[in-house]
């Protein structure tokens, strides 16, 4: 992975989901449900990584949890990390250390075996094809957004993009002023008129000096 991206951008990326998972993604998915659904469930897929590159997904796995726990506590449910090949479990118990013992909870490190605990969590209809569900997406689940947020039935605006669009709504200085039609002179400046005796009578005069 690393040779098409970096650790700062999985980062940023995994970042801008928990945010989309908050708002739209959960509140339509409790529309749907007709019940408050708060966290989701992530599945990390370590096919094809080697013991002599374990030493990159535990920096990866590290700070993803930790900002997990720190900044979304309430959202992650279950973290799969599936196909974990020989001897990650021995360097993930050093990862245990750094998190809460929450959070913790909430990881499991599964071998190719993931098949039956993944389809104990996940209905069968929304879990890809390539971990033993039946979902197939077009163009594939992992490039896919498929889900109650993209229906009109339960999707809403999030509150970022509404907030968003309220910044964009600026004044239309053109409205305020508008711009001379071309060709005609610019018109100048209209000094204010002079006060009448009335008005100049009733402003506010200073205090007499004390004696």
């Amino acid at each position: 992975m690393y040779k098409i991206t970096t650790q700062e951008r999985m980062l940023q990326n995994l970042a801008v989901e928990y945010e989309k998972v908050g708002d739209p993604r959960l509140p339509a998915c409790s529309r749907k449900a007709g019940a408050l659904l708060e966290t989701c469930c992530t599945i990390m897929d370590l096919k094809g990584v080697g013991i002599s590159r374990v030493s990159s997904v535990y920096g990866y796995v590290k700070l993803a949890s930790a900002m997990s726990q720190n900044y979304y506590p309430e959202r992650l449910g279950k973290l799969y990390l599936i196909n974990a090949p020989w001897g990650f479990s021995t360097v993930f118990s050093v990862v245990k250390g750094w998190l809460d013992p929450i959070t913790v909870e909430k990881i499991h490190v599964l071998g190719s075996g993931y098949q039956k605990e993944l389809l104990q969590q996940v209905p069968a209809e929304n879990l890809p094809k390539i971990f033993g569900g039946t979902c197939d997406c077009p163009g594939g689940c992992a490039f896919g957004d498929e889900g109650p947020w993209t229906d009109p039935q339960f999707a809403k605006p999030p509150k970022w993009q509404q907030e968003g669009e309220k910044k964009a709504e600026i004044i239309n200085n053109e409205n305020v002023n508008p711009a001379a039609p071309a060709g005609a002179a610019a018109q100048a400046p209209v000094a204010a008129p002079a006060p009448t005796a009335e008005q100049a009578a009733d402003e506010i005069k200073p205090a007499p000096a004390p004696q």
